[in-house]
This record gives C-alpha cells, sequence and structure tokens, in this order.
C-alpha cells in the first residue's frame, strides 16, 4: 500500500516533468533538432563554373554580378531558402587538386596534389589512401550513413570505393574523370547521346534513384553530384540552345535569326553560337539540378538535408567584376559561387565571412555529432557558427589563413595567401609580391605592398612557415622533375624510332608488317615533336615574369 501510495505522489511531478521536457524540445532551435536525427548532405559541385556566371549573384546588394544572359532558375531557388556566401573559395584555380582537396579537409599544398600534372606528385607516389575522406568521416560517426559519389572523380584518388563510397557510377575501365564528360566510356570514344549532354541528365536519374532508396529504408545518406558540365566540351540540349539562339538574335539585331550550325557561320555569329551553347549548357546543369532537389522535396528529405553548391575552380570565361579566370591565381579563378541550405540557416540569406571549401569536412563532422576525433593535420574549420548565425557566427581561428599554392609548369606560378582582408601573391619565378585588400577591392585593382612593407613582412613569414610545414613543393623541384619527365619521353621516342628504322630494313616484311610499323614510326616522331617542344616551352616557362 505504502509503494503505491508513493507513485501516486509523485504523478503529478512526473507528468509536469514530462510537460516541461516536451516544451524545451519544441524551442529548441532547428540546428539543436538536427541533432536528434542524423542529418543528411548533399553536394553538388559544378565544373569551371565562375563567380558570376549564374543568374544570382553573391552579393545581393549587388545585382550586376548576376550573368545577364544566363538562366540558373532552380540555383537561384536553391539561394532563397539557403545561405549564399560572396567570399567563398575553391582550393586551386583548376579542378583535380581542388577535387582532392574537398575530400581530405586540407590545403592542396598539404594534401600533396598541387596541379592537374601534378610531376613531383606522381614521382613521389604520394598516398591518398592515408588520408581520411569526408565519406569515410561520417561511416566513422554513423555506420547507417549511406554514402555515394556519383560524376566527375578525382584521378589521383583512383576508384571512389576505396575511400569509403558505398555507392558510386564508376562502372567504366578507368575512374571517373573530366573524359566521361566528353564520351559515355573515354577508352572506345563511344559518344554520350545527344539528350544527355555532359551526362546532366544521367548524372539527376542516378541521384533522384539514389534518393528514393533513402525515403524508402529511412537511412541518412551523405551523396555528391559531381558535374562535368560547364567544362569544355561545350555541349548542350538543341532546344534549349535555339532557346539562346534567339535571344541573341534579338538583342543583336540579326534579321533572320542564328542558325544552329556553328561551322556555317561567320566568326561574329560563331561566337554568337559559342555563347549560346555555353548558356545553354549551364541551364541544362540547373534542370539538372531542379529534378534533384525538387525529388529530395518530394519525398520527404528536404527539411533535414544540408545541400552545398559550389565549384572546384574558377571560369574560363570572363568573371567580373573579378580578375582571371580559370588556372589563374587572381580571385577570378579562386573565388566561386557558394549556396547553402539546410537546418537552421536562415532563408534568403548572405555570409560575408570567407570560408573555404577544404571546412566542409570539419564542418560536416560537427553537424552530424560525430564523437570520432578529427585527424590532427586538418586546415578547415566548422562552419556551423555562420550557418546558423549568419554573419553574426563567430568562426574559430584559423591557424594558417587561406593558402593557394600553384606552382604549375604549365602556366604562371603563384602562390597566394588570404589573412583577414588581404591577399598576398608571390610569382614563383621572380620572387615578386603584390598585395591587395579584397574585402574592398575584390577586382585587386590598388595594388598595397609598397605602402604596407610591414603586413608583406608578416603574411610572407607566415605563408613561409605553412609551406615547410607542410612539405609543400618548390617550383625549382617542380621545373626540374618535368625536365627529368620529358627528357625520359624523349629517349624512349628515340629508342622506338632507331628500332622502328631499323624492322623497316629487313627483308620480306609483309605488307601489314610495314604498314604497321610505319604507322608506328610516325606516331613516334609525332611524340618526339611534341616533348621536343614541351622542352622549349618548359625554358620558356622557367624563365616568364608573366603575372597572367
Amino acid at each position: 500500500m505504502g509503494e503505491k501510495k508513493s507513485m501516486y505522489v509523485f504523478r503529478p511531478l512526473i507528468i509536469l516533468v514530462n510537460r516541461c521536457l516536451i516544451a524545451l524540445i519544441f524551442c529548441l532551435p532547428a540546428a539543436s533538432l538536427s541533432r536528434v536525427k542524423a542529418p543528411n548532405f548533399v553536394i553538388i559541385y559544378a565544373d569551371d563554373l565562375g563567380y558570376s556566371q549564374l543568374s544570382i549573384p553573391m552579393m545581393k546588394e549587388k545585382p550586376e554580378y548576376a550573368h545577364p544572359l544566363h538562366q540558373t532558375p532552380n540555383i537561384a531557388k536553391l539561394a532563397k531558402r539557403g545561405m549564399r556566401f560572396s567570399s567563398a573559395y575553391a582550393p586551386s584555380p583548376v579542378c583535380t587538386p581542388s577535387r582532392a582537396s574537398i575530400q581530405f579537409g586540407m590545403t592542396t599544398a598539404r594534401v600533396g596534389c598541387i596541379s592537374i600534372h601534378d610531376v613531383v606528385m606522381n614521382k613521389r607516389r604520394i598516398d591518398m589512401g592515408k588520408n581520411v575522406s569526408i565519406a569515410e568521416m561520417i561511416k566513422a560517426a554513423n555506420k547507417n550513413h549511406v554514402t555515394a559519389f556519383f560524376g566527375k572523380g578525382c584521378t589521383p584518388m583512383g576508384w571512389f570505393k576505396d575511400h569509403g563510397y558505398d555507392v558510386t557510377d564508376f562502372n567504366h575501365k578507368h575512374p571517373n574523370g573530366n573524359a566521361h564528360g566528353d564520351w559515355w566510356e573515354p577508352h572506345t570514344k563511344t559518344p554520350i547521346p545527344d539528350k544527355d549532354p555532359k551526362r546532366v541528365f544521367s548524372l539527376a536519374k542516378t541521384s533522384v534513384d539514389f534518393l528514393e532508396k533513402r525515403a524508402e529504408d529511412k537511412k541518412p545518406f551523405f551523396l555528391t553530384i559531381s558535374h562535368y558540365a560547364v567544362h569544355v566540351r561545350n555541349s548542350s540540349l538543341e532546344k534549349t540552345r535555339k532557346k539562346y539562339l534567339s535571344i541573341l538574335a534579338k538583342e543583336n539585331g540579326i534579321d533572320g535569326g542564328i542558325s544552329d550550325n556553328k561551322a556555317g557561320e561567320s566568326n561574329n555569329l560563331r561566337s554568337l553560337w559559342e555563347q549560346a551553347n555555353y548558356a545553354a549548357m549551364m541551364e541544362d546543369m540547373d534542370t539538372s539540378i531542379g529534378l534533384v532537389l525538387d525529388k529530395l522535396k518530394a519525398v520527404g528529405l528536404e527539411e533535414n538535408t544540408y545541400v552545398i553548391f559550389s565549384s572546384d575552380n574558377g571560369g574560363g570565361n570572363q568573371n567580373p567584376p573579378l580578375q582571371g579566370g580559370k588556372a589563374k591565381m587572381w580571385e577570378g579563378g579562386l573565388r566561386v559561387p557558394m549556396i547553402v541550405a539546410g537546418p537552421g540557416i536562415e532563408a534568403n540569406s548572405q555570409c560575408d565571412h570567407p570560408v573555404a571549401q577544404w571546412d566542409y569536412l570539419t564542418t560536416m563532422h560537427d553537424l552530424v555529432g560525430s564523437e570520432v576525433p578529427l585527424p590532427k593535420n586538418l586546415d578547415g574549420i566548422s562552419l556551423r557558427p555562420v550557418f546558423e548565425k549568419g554573419n553574426a557566427g563567430k568562426l574559430a581561428k584559423r591557424e594558417s589563413g587561406f593558402i593557394f599554392h600553384f606552382p604549375a609548369f604549365y602556366t604562371t606560378p603563384i602562390t597566394a595567401f588570404r589573412l583577414g582582408d588581404y591577399k598576398l601573391m608571390r610569382q614563383l619565378n621572380t620572387g615578386e609580391i603584390k598585395l591587395f585588400n579584397v574585402a574592398e577591392d575584390m577586382g585587386e585593382s590598388k595594388e598595397l605592398s609598397k605602402k604596407m612593407p610591414k603586413k608583406v613582412k608578416e603574411m610572407v613569414l607566415k605563408l613561409d612557415a605553412y609551406l615547410m610545414r607542410v612539405g609543400a613543393w618548390s617550383i625549382k623541384e617542380v621545373y626540374d622533375t618535368r625536365q627529368e619527365e620529358l627528357d625520359g619521353w624523349i629517349r624512349q621516342d628515340l629508342k622506338r624510332i632507331t628500332e622502328t628504322r631499323k624492322k623497316l630494313t629487313e627483308q620480306d616484311l609483309k605488307i601489314e608488317t610495314k604498314s604497321k610499323l610505319k604507322t608506328g614510326m610516325q606516331k613516334a616522331l609525332q611524340n618526339s615533336k611534341r616533348h621536343q617542344k614541351g622542352l622549349k616551352e618548359l625554358e620558356r616557362q622557367r624563365t616568364s615574369s608573366d603575372w597572367f
């Protein structure tokens, strides 16, 4: 009787506590609720998409930074329900190192992949598998997370199933690379159907199928959709292209319009056809993205999913108001569009804090609530504070700032370093320094190094300390290694030429054998000529003092 009585005495108190707990849960912000249920993540990665190539600007107060021709309504819709970033950086001005950096949360200098054809990385046989990828981090935090990667990969990383991804579309002879955006099977030069330019619609179909499965099995997921667009070779749907040909014909007062026949047009009309084709490719990619985002909402997954949209480097076209573009270390090559939508992120908001794509791994580690410690050699910080509070969010201090090391042998070699509002650039052949306040002068038109020698000295010391600490390649090592590579190829070419000439002098050669030998000789001579030309270009590049 005593036990029963005591239960009744405490029952009102228990009810009151339960009611308080329920009220507390409903009062929690969306960001806190995301801890209760494991969030999903979708990264949508465009290729070579410039800062001002979308129909919406990355600065809401600067509508002129939107592209006047391109139409990207689905990306605009994503920005309307999320946050755009006015000062987001890709890790590199070219694709391959950016793709390695984003996966491992490190600068390209630290990860050991600095350039597209990275001769030093190849010589040192850098093992990408020693690093923890985003997928591996997420799987360690929650083994129920399903991880998927569709589209253009990263050649030095090889097969993405070796880096923690459960599902991929790597169904070819070689791991997915850029050529898979031009050919269905690059090895056999199997063409991509005209109805699927740059694979945009097959990528959407694969992604939509993946989302439908997650809606059925209720498993949390991390999905990367890595587009081949808008990288050259440019291709688009005929109907989309004709829409822009009509727009450009009207804008330029061309009676009779512009035919959909690039080869048959004059130089001026051919240029307009190229513009129409590029704009159409942009819209086709946007349509593909819209199909995925619409499915995410339709199957009830949108509310608990963070969607991150960005590009692997600056655009090859003009990027006003930024200087430069792809393969250039000016803002036009590094600053890219970035939009994030998801739990706790204010709709139609803007963040002006500078961020980098190597922050994604650390951010997702924070958002997924992982109790597994991160590797100690990462460069990224968590962007969760700005996701939740925008510009009022306080980010952790970056020990190294933003370092973009680019000792490339095939273009102007420059290292760039942003610290606070300032960006320092060093031409690696000459050692010449430039300094800009990119917070006030994003067009990099006012050079400040002579006016601010103390700032230059401070930044150079920090930059050099970091590069030494991570063992970054020097430009001399890059040039010397490239020369070794070319010299080796030239020796091989000469050996083949000598051996083939000797075989061609043999008596009683069959016509078929002689034909094959002559074809081999022609190829060896062409290779030798190309490699000799490469040597001359390398010598010119070693002494170049260019900035562009």
